[in-house]
């Protein structure tokens, strides 16, 4: 069976809030931007799945709901998938806190998630997702630091040359700090084991 992991990267910036939502309000509420609509409307032809998992974040059920009507399927929401928890920023801001945690995969800021704990709640999350649909192509629409905390299990870590986090499966990079308007990764699993890991551009 094939297992893939979407993140729609392109949400919208240009929000002003004039009330006091906290950083996850904020980051659950993100709407796609046009671009990133149009994305989720290009990747339909590139999944072969008929299973659709997604985290309840605005931006991965857009990207869903693409996928859902092509292939006339319901989308199964589960909050294991959300993204990783920033916690308490302060005066601190994300770059840093995505800089510290690439070193030290328990750092976390106050009521945050480390990316070790971020590990353990996706990989429980798809464990179970794969013991419920059986042999069936699964496609689960997340996000990037999400599929970082699922895969940094069972990938090989290294640092490049700007030293950030990169994950490799057979040399070939399969995560890092590249920004990209979609990331899309093909898994490939035989009796719940990995077999492969692929990139489809």
């Amino acid at each position: 069976m094939t297992l893939y992991l979407v993140s729609n990267n392109m949400v919208l910036d240009d929000l002003v809030y004039e009330t006091d939502e906290t950083v996850e309000e904020k980051r659950i509420n993100r709407p796609l931007s046009i671009e990133g609509e149009k994305c989720a409307v290009k990747l339909v032809r590139k999944i072969d799945a008929n299973v659709i998992y997604s985290s309840n974040y605005a931006s991965a059920l857009a990207t869903a709901k693409y996928y859902a009507s092509y292939k006339d399927l319901s989308i199964n929401i589960n909050s294991f998938l959300n993204d990783s928890k920033i916690g308490k920023l302060g005066n601190r801001n994300i770059k840093m806190l995505r800089f510290m945690q690439e070193r030290d995969f328990d750092f976390k800021f106050s009521n945050g998630e480390s990316l070790n704990e971020t590990c353990n709640r996706m990989n429980i999350a798809i464990n179970n997702i794969l013991k419920k649909v059986g042999n069936q192509n699964i496609v689960i629409f997340t996000h990037k630091r999400a599929i970082l905390g699922y895969l940094l299990k069972y990938l090989d870590k290294g640092y490049n040359l700007d030293d950030r986090l990169i994950l490799s499966y057979n040399d070939l990079v399969i995560i890092d700090d590249i920004e990209k308007d979609i990331d899309i990764i093909k898994i490939d699993m035989k009796h719940n084991k990995i077999v492969d890991v692929d990139i489809i551009e």
